[in-house]
């Protein structure tokens, strides 16, 4: 292990049943190819167990509560009956706030969305020792809404910090928690959860949010890399379960890491997918909850 590969402190990701059998075959591949000093993921309480046995070791499986406790109600309460889906959105951005929030000041932290594989060696830090953020094209308004109530800051950069991945100093976001209570005059989440519109729906990015207070605050401490990643694995590949060295090296050598998200559905193949589907990854499932 070189000091270039092992500049992270803290790898974290929140993870639920929904992407069991993503995270399964995600979690070998991020032990694999980033490497970090630990290697945290959250998930529901009742789910713990589970994702015990199927986590790579050396994942730590954390139940959530430890920070949902603070303000699962809240947001609950916030949400009306048409978005109230979102909540679980809504949890696992502010669970990754309070857990980076408790950590070291000096501590690098990752966080790596759970749905996300990356297919080759990654390191978040170069040379200069600045830390390296992937890039995205989206663009949903309501976002800086949000971080223009909380900061009273605009976008800075000419790109989304949306790409499923996302790294900073522990201090950065323990100097955001305490810039948003003294401005607001209230608590962190109170702060946050304020700011938000949740009648808006899909009003709030952790990642665009602490993007922009980065990108103002420590600008000459971060480098904006412009390397590729795949947003649409399902339809790309299939499954994560189809991965193999020679695909990744036949067809996605372009890419740094795939997302597979649920929205993304499959195409479908229909006999060259569903059967090969069906025996490596749905009755090996059937199979286990038999027992």
């Amino acid at each position: 292990m070189n000091s270039a590969q092992a500049n992270i402190d803290q790898l974290i990701c929140v993870c639920c049943m929904r992407d069991a059998q993503t995270w399964k075959i995600a979690s070998t591949y991020i032990v694999s190819n980033i490497v970090a000093k630990q290697y945290k993921v959250y998930v529901p309480d009742v789910e713990v167990e589970l994702f015990k046995a199927i986590s790579a070791e050396p994942f730590q499986v954390i139940g959530e509560s430890i920070y949902t406790n603070a303000f699962a109600g809240e947001i609950k309460s916030r949400l009306s009956t048409r978005v109230a889906a979102q909540f679980g959105w809504y949890l696992q951005q502010l669970i990754k706030i309070a857990a980076v929030k408790d950590c070291k000041p000096s501590d690098t932290v990752l966080f790596w969305d759970a749905d996300t594989i990356p297919l080759r060696p990654l390191t978040f830090v170069d040379e200069q020792g600045r830390l390296k953020y992937y890039q995205s094209q989206e663009y949903h308004h309501p976002y800086f809404e949000t971080v223009m109530r909380l900061l009273r800051l605009s976008k800075k950069v000419r790109f989304s910090f949306i790409a499923q991945c996302f790294v900073m100093k522990a201090a950065w976001v323990q100097e955001f928690c305490v810039e948003i209570e003294a401005r607001h005059r209230k608590g962190w989440v109170a702060a946050l959860l304020d700011a938000i519109n949740f009648n808006e729906g899909n009003s709030f990015s952790e990642y665009e949010t602490l993007g922009t207070f980065i990108s103002h605050r420590h600008s000459d401490k971060v480098v904006y890399i412009d390397r590729k990643w795949l947003r649409l694995g399902n339809s790309n590949i299939g499954h994560p379960a189809f991965l193999s060295p020679k695909l990744i090296a036949a067809e996605l050598s372009e890419y740094d890491y795939a997302s597979f998200e649920k929205w993304d559905k499959a195409k479908p193949y229909f006999l060259q997918v569903s059967i090969p589907y069906f025996f490596k990854v749905y009755l090996p499932s059937l199979l286990k909850m038999g027992h």
